[in-house]
Protein backbone atom coordinates (compact mmCIF):
# COMPACT_ATOMS: atom_id res chain seq x y z
CA UNK A 1 0.00 0.00 0.00
CA UNK A 2 2.69 2.52 1.04
CA UNK A 3 4.60 2.14 -2.25
CA UNK A 4 1.56 2.90 -4.39
CA UNK A 5 0.45 5.68 -2.08
CA UNK A 6 3.95 7.21 -2.15
CA UNK A 7 4.21 7.16 -5.95
CA UNK A 8 0.71 8.56 -6.45
CA UNK A 9 1.24 11.30 -3.91
CA UNK A 10 4.45 12.39 -5.61
CA UNK A 11 2.88 12.18 -9.10
CA UNK A 12 -0.07 14.30 -7.99
CA UNK A 13 2.20 16.88 -6.38
CA UNK A 14 4.42 17.17 -9.45
CA UNK A 15 1.42 17.34 -11.79
CA UNK A 16 0.32 20.48 -9.91
CA UNK A 17 3.87 21.89 -9.88
CA UNK A 18 3.82 22.02 -6.08
CA UNK A 19 6.77 21.82 -3.72
CA UNK A 20 6.89 19.64 -0.63
CA UNK A 21 6.40 22.80 1.43
CA UNK A 22 3.37 23.82 -0.64
CA UNK A 23 1.66 20.51 0.09
CA UNK A 24 2.69 20.51 3.75
CA UNK A 25 1.33 24.01 4.26
CA UNK A 26 -1.94 23.08 2.51
CA UNK A 27 -2.62 20.04 4.72
CA UNK A 28 -1.07 21.31 7.94
CA UNK A 29 2.17 19.38 8.30
CA UNK A 30 5.90 19.85 7.71
CA UNK A 31 7.60 19.34 4.36
CA UNK A 32 9.62 16.56 6.04
CA UNK A 33 6.39 14.64 6.71
CA UNK A 34 5.38 14.91 3.04
CA UNK A 35 8.89 13.87 2.00
CA UNK A 36 8.76 10.83 4.29
CA UNK A 37 5.39 9.79 2.86
CA UNK A 38 6.67 10.15 -0.71
CA UNK A 39 9.63 7.94 0.18
CA UNK A 40 7.44 5.29 1.88
CA UNK A 41 9.02 6.07 5.25
CA UNK A 42 5.74 7.13 6.84
CA UNK A 43 2.11 6.07 6.47
CA UNK A 44 -0.55 8.77 6.56
CA UNK A 45 -3.19 9.00 9.26
CA UNK A 46 -6.82 8.95 8.16
CA UNK A 47 -7.13 12.71 8.62
CA UNK A 48 -3.97 13.27 6.56
CA UNK A 49 -5.20 10.97 3.77
CA UNK A 50 -8.53 12.80 3.69
CA UNK A 51 -6.78 16.16 3.53
CA UNK A 52 -4.50 15.03 0.69
CA UNK A 53 -7.35 13.46 -1.29
CA UNK A 54 -9.31 16.67 -0.89
CA UNK A 55 -6.34 18.84 -1.87
CA UNK A 56 -5.73 16.91 -5.11
CA UNK A 57 -9.44 16.25 -5.73
CA UNK A 58 -9.06 12.49 -5.99
CA UNK A 59 -10.76 9.57 -4.27
CA UNK A 60 -9.15 7.75 -1.38
CA UNK A 61 -9.28 4.57 -3.44
CA UNK A 62 -7.19 6.23 -6.17
CA UNK A 63 -4.71 7.57 -3.63
CA UNK A 64 -4.15 4.08 -2.18
CA UNK A 65 -3.97 2.30 -5.53
CA UNK A 66 -7.37 0.59 -5.31
CA UNK A 67 -8.77 2.46 -8.34
CA UNK A 68 -7.24 3.74 -11.57
CA UNK A 69 -9.71 6.57 -12.06
CA UNK A 70 -8.89 9.63 -10.01
CA UNK A 71 -12.48 10.23 -9.04
CA UNK A 72 -15.57 8.12 -9.63
CA UNK A 73 -18.53 10.44 -10.18
CA UNK A 74 -21.22 8.03 -8.97
CA UNK A 75 -23.35 9.24 -6.07
CA UNK A 76 -20.47 10.98 -4.30
CA UNK A 77 -21.34 13.48 -1.61
CA UNK A 78 -21.26 17.17 -2.52
CA UNK A 79 -17.78 18.59 -2.97
CA UNK A 80 -18.39 21.28 -0.33
CA UNK A 81 -18.87 18.49 2.22
CA UNK A 82 -15.64 16.81 1.10
CA UNK A 83 -14.02 20.24 1.22
CA UNK A 84 -13.84 20.10 4.99
CA UNK A 85 -11.03 17.58 4.57
CA UNK A 86 -12.46 15.31 7.23
CA UNK A 87 -15.09 12.66 7.76
CA UNK A 88 -17.25 12.44 10.85
CA UNK A 89 -16.16 9.42 12.92
CA UNK A 90 -19.83 8.60 13.35
CA UNK A 91 -20.17 7.99 9.60
CA UNK A 92 -17.35 5.44 9.52
CA UNK A 93 -18.72 3.82 12.69
CA UNK A 94 -22.24 3.61 11.26
CA UNK A 95 -21.02 2.15 7.95
CA UNK A 96 -18.88 -0.45 9.70
CA UNK A 97 -21.77 -1.57 11.91
CA UNK A 98 -24.19 -1.61 8.96
CA UNK A 99 -21.85 -3.78 6.91
CA UNK A 100 -21.20 -6.19 9.79
CA UNK A 101 -24.87 -6.65 10.60
CA UNK A 102 -25.83 -7.03 6.93
CA UNK A 103 -23.45 -10.01 6.76
CA UNK A 104 -24.73 -11.35 10.11
CA UNK A 105 -21.23 -11.27 11.56
CA UNK A 106 -20.20 -10.90 15.17
CA UNK A 107 -17.60 -8.45 16.43
CA UNK A 108 -15.28 -11.44 16.88
CA UNK A 109 -15.85 -12.59 13.28
CA UNK A 110 -14.74 -9.20 11.97
CA UNK A 111 -11.85 -8.93 14.42
CA UNK A 112 -10.52 -12.36 13.46
CA UNK A 113 -10.82 -11.53 9.76
CA UNK A 114 -8.80 -8.32 9.96
CA UNK A 115 -6.45 -9.35 12.76
CA UNK A 116 -7.61 -7.35 15.77
CA UNK A 117 -9.46 -7.90 19.04
CA UNK A 118 -13.26 -7.78 19.06
CA UNK A 119 -12.99 -4.88 21.55
CA UNK A 120 -11.16 -2.85 18.90
CA UNK A 121 -13.99 -3.45 16.43
CA UNK A 122 -16.53 -2.46 19.11
CA UNK A 123 -14.61 0.78 19.76
CA UNK A 124 -14.54 1.54 16.05
CA UNK A 125 -18.30 1.00 15.79
CA UNK A 126 -18.86 3.36 18.73
CA UNK A 127 -16.51 5.99 17.25
CA UNK A 128 -14.35 5.70 20.39
CA UNK A 129 -11.24 4.95 18.34
CA UNK A 130 -9.87 6.37 15.10
CA UNK A 131 -9.09 3.63 12.55
CA UNK A 132 -5.64 3.35 11.04
CA UNK A 133 -5.26 3.38 7.27
CA UNK A 134 -4.19 -0.27 7.36
CA UNK A 135 -7.34 -1.17 9.29
CA UNK A 136 -9.57 0.77 6.88
CA UNK A 137 -8.02 -0.96 3.86
CA UNK A 138 -8.40 -4.37 5.53
CA UNK A 139 -12.05 -3.69 6.38
CA UNK A 140 -12.81 -2.39 2.88
CA UNK A 141 -11.25 -5.53 1.37
CA UNK A 142 -13.07 -7.80 3.79
CA UNK A 143 -16.50 -6.27 3.10
CA UNK A 144 -15.85 -5.72 -0.61
CA UNK A 145 -16.55 -1.98 -0.59
CA UNK A 146 -14.55 1.08 -1.52
CA UNK A 147 -12.58 3.03 1.04
CA UNK A 148 -14.59 6.09 0.05
CA UNK A 149 -17.83 4.28 0.90
CA UNK A 150 -16.47 3.13 4.24
CA UNK A 151 -15.50 6.65 5.37
CA UNK A 152 -18.67 8.27 4.04
CA UNK A 153 -17.45 10.00 0.89
CA UNK A 154 -19.85 8.10 -1.35
CA UNK A 155 -23.06 6.10 -1.10
CA UNK A 156 -22.07 3.93 -4.06
CA UNK A 157 -21.17 0.29 -3.48
CA UNK A 158 -19.34 -1.76 -6.15
CA UNK A 159 -21.88 -4.58 -5.73
CA UNK A 160 -24.78 -2.32 -6.68
CA UNK A 161 -25.70 -0.88 -10.07
CA UNK A 162 -26.97 2.68 -10.58
CA UNK A 163 -30.57 1.62 -9.95
CA UNK A 164 -29.61 0.41 -6.49
CA UNK A 165 -30.41 -3.23 -7.28
CA UNK A 166 -27.88 -5.83 -6.30
CA UNK A 167 -26.09 -7.62 -9.10
CA UNK A 168 -24.94 -11.21 -8.99
CA UNK A 169 -21.16 -11.41 -8.87
CA UNK A 170 -19.44 -14.28 -10.67
CA UNK A 171 -17.71 -16.90 -8.57
CA UNK A 172 -14.17 -15.76 -7.78
CA UNK A 173 -11.35 -17.66 -9.45
CA UNK A 174 -8.86 -19.70 -7.38
CA UNK A 175 -6.23 -17.00 -8.01
CA UNK A 176 -8.57 -14.31 -6.68
CA UNK A 177 -9.30 -16.40 -3.61
CA UNK A 178 -5.56 -16.90 -3.00
CA UNK A 179 -4.93 -13.14 -3.31
CA UNK A 180 -7.76 -12.44 -0.88
CA UNK A 181 -6.36 -14.98 1.59
CA UNK A 182 -2.86 -13.49 1.33
CA UNK A 183 -4.30 -10.00 1.87
CA UNK A 184 -6.13 -11.11 5.01
CA UNK A 185 -3.02 -12.81 6.39
CA UNK A 186 -0.87 -9.72 5.74
CA UNK A 187 -3.26 -7.62 7.85
CA UNK A 188 -3.37 -10.05 10.79
CA UNK A 189 -1.56 -9.67 14.04
CA UNK A 190 1.57 -11.83 14.44
CA UNK A 191 -0.07 -14.34 16.78
CA UNK A 192 -3.05 -14.75 14.44
CA UNK A 193 -0.72 -15.33 11.47
CA UNK A 194 0.91 -18.22 13.36
CA UNK A 195 -2.52 -19.72 14.12
CA UNK A 196 -3.63 -19.34 10.50
CA UNK A 197 -0.48 -20.98 9.14
CA UNK A 198 -0.79 -23.84 11.66
CA UNK A 199 -4.36 -24.44 10.52
CA UNK A 200 -3.34 -24.39 6.84
CA UNK A 201 -0.60 -26.96 7.58
CA UNK A 202 -3.18 -29.07 9.45
CA UNK A 203 -5.57 -28.97 6.49
CA UNK A 204 -2.76 -29.82 4.09
CA UNK A 205 -1.64 -32.84 6.09
CA UNK A 206 -5.22 -34.07 6.27
CA UNK A 207 -5.59 -33.81 2.51
CA UNK A 208 -2.34 -35.71 1.96
CA UNK A 209 -3.54 -38.53 4.25
CA UNK A 210 -6.82 -38.67 2.36
CA UNK A 211 -5.02 -38.88 -0.99
CA UNK A 212 -2.83 -41.77 0.25
CA UNK A 213 -5.89 -43.74 1.36
CA UNK A 214 -7.53 -43.26 -2.03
Amino acid sequence: MDGVFASRLKALRLSRCLTLRNVGDAVGCSLKTICNMENSHKSPSLSMALALANLFDVSLDYLFGRADKKFEEINYVQKEIRGRGETEPAMFAARLRELRLSRRLTLRNVGDAVGCHLKSVANLEKAHKAPSIGMILALADFFGVSVDYLVGWTDYKPDEDDSGEETVSPNPSPDEERKKLIGLIENMREENIDKALSYIVFLGSGQQSKNKKE
